[in-house]
């Protein structure tokens, strides 16, 4: 009822219209071992945008118009992918591509060069592994006692330990990792495993020339924040530098690692700007707001993570996502 036209009609004359950014991490199917949004999932939902004649856009072209003040589609919406996986271009952008739907996918560009996987999906990893029932640890001089007897308690405990490490020094995350890895009685492989496979510099430029988007999402997967000024600096123009020398067009707008309000700030917003990218994404859950903004905002784009929930997803792409949330606020210079 809340979603219905009518009412739909009168909450944008009310309230104005934004646009949905969407963001999805893992494509799930039985071979690729990941977990995430299954392909009939996202099927679903770009059937309904198309039923519901939403404007499928580019996230580039979505903010170019906003910042030069340019007639907008009806109903326009957006979807982004993070970080860089092999089953986000073999098994996701098939779909996007099908429904003739703009996807730009956000690259670690360490991990396309094989140098790397990220340190939050190691720390995955040790936890899918694990046959413990349960496992005491102290991260940051506090002690959990965290329970490993089901998937949903698995996956509380990756969060968990997740946010305790993003609360740390980013110098640290390899000092504990290690400690994680003798508390869990395990090595952490050199390589990723099969269901953290990244795509390879070769399927990003298949897959561009298919018209799919890719743009930098730092070298290392490290918080900004976290970080010195030259180390910050490094890993947003070496993995734009990356990006440039290996694909054709690479889109100027760059995703923050985790994308929390505490995991960035006026530096890197400063760095950015410097670096001529025309804006930059977060995880602040809104919708994109069309009216007239100072450029900071710009820098500080909020997204939805697509939610499992249908009912849900319909909700952010409503005038319900525009209200939702409208105290995430923006970073000036």
């Amino acid at each position: 009822m809340l979603t219905s036209r009518p009412v739909s009609s009168v909450a944008s004359y009310l309230f104005g219209y934004g646009i949905p950014v969407f963001m999805l991490h893992r494509i799930q199917t039985d071979e690729s071992g990941s977990t995430g949004i299954t392909p009939a999932y996202l099927r679903q939902c770009l059937e309904y945008l198309v039923k519901h004649k939403f404007t499928f856009m580019s996230l580039e072209d979505a903010l170019l118009k906003l910042k030069n003040r340019e007639s907008l589609p009806p109903r326009p919406v957006v979807f982004t992918m993070d970080d860089g996986f092999a089953d986000q271009v073999e098994i996701g952008a098939p779909v996007f591509l099908e429904f003739k739907c703009p996807v730009t996918i956000f690259l670690i560009s360490g991990m396309l060069d094989g140098k790397l996987w990220p340190w939050d999906d190691k720390i995955a990893h040790m936890i899918d592994m694990s046959s413990m029932e349960s496992i005491d640890l102290t991260l940051a001089d506090e002690e959990f006692h965290i329970p490993l007897s089901s998937q949903s308690e698995k996956t509380w405990a990756k969060e968990i330990i997740r946010n305790e490490i993003k609360a740390m020094p980013m110098d640290d995350t390899d000092k504990v990792l290690i400690y994680l890895a003798d508390a869990f009685s395990t090595t952490i492989p050199e390589t990723p495993p099969a269901e953290f496979r990244p795509m390879t510099w070769e399927m990003a430029r298949e897959y561009e020339k298919k018209g799919i988007k890719f743009a930098p999402h730092t070298v290392n997967h490290l918080i900004l924040s976290r970080l010195n000024t030259i180390n910050a600096a490094m890993e947003i123009t070496t993995s734009w530098q990356r990006l440039k020398n290996e694909l054709a067009a690479p889109s100027p707008v760059f995703c923050y690692p985790t994308g929390r309000y505490c995991d960035y700030g006026s530096r890197e917003i400063k760095i950015l700007w410097q670096q001529q990218f025309i804006g930059a994404v977060s995880t602040l859950p809104a919708q994109v707001e069309t009216s007239k903004k100072p450029e900071p905002y710009y820098y500080n784009l909020p997204r939805f993570s697509l939610p499992t929930s249908f009912d849900e997803f319909k909700q952010y792409t409503s005038w319900l996502g525009l209200i939702r949330n409208r105290s995430v606020f923006y970073r000036y210079f």
